[in-house]
């Protein structure tokens, strides 16, 4: 259901995360509600709001702690794919020193390249099925190309190194923004988000349970909170998702071959 949830636009998953939420708190305060017409509400209200404080913080500290994680990967998404486009880029920038076929050649293989990454790789990353074992054939036939050069000037052989070694960068930036595409928040982390956050509100309840505006009050805002915070969460899991806030290609499609 999480994949379900991740795979939606942003506005759905707003919606879905905050009538999630505030189902859960209606939930508790129907429960808490029904408990303070008996004997035993006397006891629940026994129980001290100094509870909520260690069970919020560490709520809070995991929260916050999968935020930073997601947020840190999301910056690296962004640089890996800059990385890899710029250094093809950079390869193609390089092929006017050399003859016109090998010129030729190695846009072709760029242009392959791109269709590649577009068509194979953002739909595979996005369904979760990416994986190294789809090698881009284009690459290794632009530098198999460049390594059967055999250059006559000082500057076709400083470009073939360069461009080799540009084709390199290209597959190792591939490479890691593959990795990075099964980066996700694991179902245990969600499962102890969800459990944390319920133990508040029921806590909340049972501190308010003979005053029912106020427990109201008191699940409603937290709801909120705690709702914001998985929204967050949920749009920025997956750089290279199908929903919420991803990584596109269009850097790709920016660059200019001839």
């Amino acid at each position: 259901m999480l994949l379900w949830i991740e795979s939606q636009e942003s506005g759905v998953i707003i919606a879905l995360v905050f009538l999630l939420s505030y189902f859960v708190a209606l939930l508790v305060y129907l429960t808490a509600a029904a408990f303070s017409r008996r004997g035993v509400a006397t006891d629940l209200k026994a129980t001290t709001p100094v509870m909520l404080t260690p069970l919020s913080v560490i709520a809070g500290l995991l929260i916050a702690f999968l935020a930073s994680h997601i947020w840190s990967n999301f910056d690296s998404a962004n640089a890996y794919v800059a990385r890899e486009a710029s250094s093809l880029r950079e390869t193609v920038s390089l092929t006017d020193v050399f003859p016109p076929d090998l010129r030729t050649t190695i846009v072709r293989d760029a242009k392959r390249y791109v269709r590649f990454v577009e068509t194979h790789d953002w739909p595979a990353m996005a369904q979760g099925r990416a994986n190294l074992r789809a090698v881009p054939v284009s690459l290794v036939s632009a530098r198999n190309a460049l390594l059967a050069f055999e250059p006559t000037t000082a500057g076709q052989k400083i470009a073939q190194k360069l461009s080799v070694g540009a084709i390199e960068k290209v597959m190792s930036d591939r490479r890691r923004r593959i990795l990075l595409s099964e980066a996700a928040i694991s179902p245990l982390q969600w499962l102890v988000i969800v459990i944390l956050s319920v133990l508040v509100l029921i806590t909340m309840a049972m501190v308010h349970i003979d005053r029912r505006v106020t427990m109201a009050v008191s699940l409603f805002l937290f709801s909120t909170a705690v709702a914001s915070c998985l929204v967050l969460l949920l749009i920025n899991d997956r750089p290279f998702g199908a929903g919420g806030e991803t990584v596109r290609p269009r850097i790709f499609q920016e660059i200019s071959i001839p």
